[in-house]
């Protein structure tokens, strides 16, 4: 029997400068039929060399003579000026359907999509902002909360927090942490000490949280993870854990001056950091609920196919 593709399955991809993860979904009930858990970023690749990389990881879904090729929409930096091709960043606010009116056609691959970033460009404020990836993620976080107004964090390299009001996008903030972090352990003398082989320190890290709490910026605060090591008890196998505590707190303590003290953060993100901003939040006296990160991805792209497929035929 051959499935139905326009009411059947769908290829979602989250696409990333460092990865690759794919689903089959099935469109009506949203429900994860398969999974190719990991490939090339777009780092590891030629930009001409993306329609064939994505054909030869798909092929097991789109080449099964047993069903009609699935669509494929793509999410994520796949559409950046580094990726297959620059896809819109159309301004806030932003509502689902308004990522569905700037889907664009990938040249080189039969039905495929990439769903457009957003971008933040306030001109009373001067305040210039972007994304892409996360803003299908807060979409479909919203769906599985059953929200249609909520505060997001949506943890990662570039950590981003967000503001949805009545199922809009009308704001979002990005913090560098993750990047941060790791420059700061690999190339400044902070790290040098860093015993990376060390276990995490759970009480290295509240120390952090709480030193973040304090006066003083993070400029000054950064550089107690090396006084607290030369002189406070601060040893080798817990200054990463403590760094890590310490770019954190500043991130939650700057998005709570700019977001207040919402009832409950919808927490998007990977099990890997999931540990650690369940803690911040905790400490911080923040609310949160926990949606891991591919749901909120397989959500909301399907929520964007549920409303392409009837405009495209």
């Amino acid at each position: 029997m051959i499935v139905d593709r326009g009411a059947g399955e769908v290829v979602v991809v989250d696409w990333g400068t460092t990865s690759f993860r794919a689903w089959l979904v099935d469109v009506g009930s949203g429900r994860c039929l398969d999974e190719i858990p990991t490939g090339h970023g777009m780092r590891a690749l030629e930009r001409q060399d993306f329609p064939t990389y994505c054909q030869a990881m798909l092929s097991r879904w789109r080449d099964d003579p047993g069903r009609l090729r699935p669509p494929v929409y793509m999410a994520g930096m796949v559409g950046s000026s580094l990726g297959w091709l620059t896809a819109p960043q159309p301004p806030l606010p932003m509502g689902a359907e308004g990522l569905v009116e700037h889907a664009v056609a990938a040249p080189g691959m039969a039905d495929a999509w990439i769903i457009p970033g957003v971008r933040l460009q306030d001109s009373a404020t001067d305040r210039i902002d972007v994304m892409r990836g996360e803003e299908v993620q807060i979409f479909g976080a919203l769906l599985l909360a059953g929200r249609r107004d909520a505060v997001l964090c949506l943890p990662g390299t570039h950590a981003k927090w967000a503001r949805v009001e009545e199922g809009v996008l009308v704001d979002f903030a990005t913090s560098v942490t993750g990047e941060l972090y790791q420059a700061v352990l690999d190339h400044t003398i902070l790290g040098r000490p860093v015993d990376h082989g060390a276990p995490w320190s759970e009480t290295a890290f509240r120390l952090g949280l709480d030193v973040a709490k304090r006066s003083g910026g993070l400029l000054d605060h950064l550089f107690t993870a090396r006084s607290r090591h030369l002189y406070g008890g601060l040893g080798s196998e817990a200054i990463a854990s403590y760094l890590s505590g310490l770019l954190i707190g500043h991130e939650l303590k700057a998005m709570g001056d700019r977001y207040g003290a919402p009832d409950d953060v919808l927490l998007v993100g990977a099990e890997a950091l999931r540990r650690q901003y369940e803690t911040a939040l905790a400490t911080f006296s923040r609310k949160y609920r926990w949606i891991a990160g591919p749901d909120a991805t397989i959500a909301g792209v399907v929520e964007v196919v549920r409303k392409h497929r009837p405009r495209i035929g």
